[in-house]
């Protein structure tokens, strides 16, 4: 198993997902996993507003979640703003 990381994963249902992810051979193991939420406060504007948003927040998916790979269109290392508001949830709260 690889060394936990945080990442962003896309799925084939093109929801984003992000969390302490671990790989084996077939499957990514994600914890503390939120869902990437998007907006866009003005239809004519290419700027959107990101947030993060509990995944499936009536289970214990936050726990931890298994995904096939088969199930995963990329995974990529999240920007520094995108950390800072996920260390204020999941991590020490410092800011990169």
């Amino acid at each position: 198993m690889s060394l936990t990381k945080t990442k962003v994963l896309r799925l084939i249902s093109g929801e984003e997902l992000m969390g302490h992810v671990e790989e084996t051979t077939d499957t990514y193991t994600i914890k503390d996993v939120c869902q990437i939420a998007t907006s866009y406060a003005d239809p004519t504007s290419a700027t959107a507003r990101i947030g993060l948003a509990p995944f499936m927040p009536y289970t214990k998916a936050k726990d931890s979640i298994e995904l096939q790979k088969t199930m995963v269109v990329f995974v990529l290392e999240p920007v520094n703003e995108l950390m800072n508001e996920y260390s204020k949830v999941f991590g020490s709260g410092l800011v990169l």
